[in-house]
């Protein structure tokens, strides 16, 4: 899925995000920044897999644990448009959370796609069934819990896309554990994706 396909009125606020996530990555490489106002986004690859998967499974319950400023629910939002779907995001960050809400408002999903301010996993215990597809972009050192939480959830076939998996090495130690962690479970398969910043896909099988 390419960002030209996107529907014009998202794909304006994705150029915008896009541009401000390079001056970041310029930041970062210089050693300026402040984590907690860094978007931190999945880029237009695993976005743009993400767009497709929705569209595929006809996806109408999609959850995002690590919503920031909202780049990727955009990606999501539009597909779950598309579907007849609904996306709930999270994102702890009051800033950021504000940000996100302002940007899904400029493109116009304000009604596909809502996000709730908060711990990620006490929102999670709130969340219904059947979920089809989520994904999971928030602290590395609390995937397993994410997973294991939203695992009972997930519908037949349901998939769990996690980010993060070979970048940033930092977290390389606890992203092994996390792939061992769901490889383990016998009702679900789950497989390496080597785009972007390298993906899990784990689908619930059982």
């Amino acid at each position: 899925m390419n960002a030209a396909n996107l529907d014009p009125s998202v794909k304006a606020v994705v150029d915008r995000l896009e541009a401000r996530i390079a001056g970041e990555r310029q930041q970062m490489g210089q050693g300026k920044f402040d984590r907690d106002k860094l978007a931190l986004a999945a880029g237009p690859d695993s976005a743009g897999l993400l767009n497709l998967l929705i569209r595929t499974k006809k996806a109408h319950r999609i959850v995002e644990v690590g919503t920031s400023i909202g780049y990727t629910a955009l990606w999501l939002g539009e597909a779950a448009r598309a579907t007849g779907g609904h996306v709930i995001g999270m994102e702890y960050v009051a800033d950021k959370h504000a940000q996100a809400i302002q940007n899904l408002k400029d493109a116009g999903l304000s009604d596909v796609v809502e996000v709730r301010q908060g711990d990620a996993k006490a929102i999670l215990r709130d969340i219904k069934s059947p979920v089809d597809l989520a994904f999971v972009d928030a602290w590395k050192d609390d995937y397993i819990h994410y997973f294991d939480d939203l695992l009972p959830k997930m519908s037949l076939g349901g998939v769990i896309v996690a980010d993060n998996i070979t970048r940033p090495e930092s977290s390389a130690e606890l992203m092994k554990l996390y792939q061992a962690h769901v490889r383990a479970r016998p009702n679900v398969r789950s497989s390496f994706l080597s785009i972007g910043s390298g993906l899990e896909m784990s689908v619930r099988t059982a």
